[in-house]
């Protein structure tokens, strides 16, 4: 692949799909003409949208809607620890919002 940004994605995909199936779940990178890079199946069938992000150097982070975050915590058990930062534009929101689009509308 002599593309680097391309063989950059394809790296990462791989890296979030092989830390998925470390955690017993079901996860494929998906084909370019699909609308998602990467299809995660857990045992209920509810399926989460969301955003993972990495820098080069860094910790992976994925956006999802904050109903979803909570439901998964009410579901599951689990507490979280949240620091909220409320922005005027924040390019996570612009991307995740283009990608998903409101459930509402």
């Amino acid at each position: 692949m002599s593309n680097p940004p391309r063989k950059k994605g394809t790296g990462y995909e791989t890296e979030i799909v092989r830390a998925a199936t470390g955690f017993g779940l079901e996860a494929a990178r998906t084909p370019a003409s699909s609308r998602y890079d990467i299809d995660i199946r857990g045992g209920t069938g509810r399926i989460i949208d969301g955003l993972a992000t990495r820098p080069d150097k860094g910790q992976s982070l994925v956006t999802i809607r904050l109903e979803d975050f909570l439901h998964l915590l009410a579901h599951h058990g689990d507490g979280a620890r949240l620091e909220a930062k409320r922005y005027k534009s924040f390019a996570h929101h612009t991307i995740f919002e283009k990608k998903f689009p409101s459930k509402e509308g």
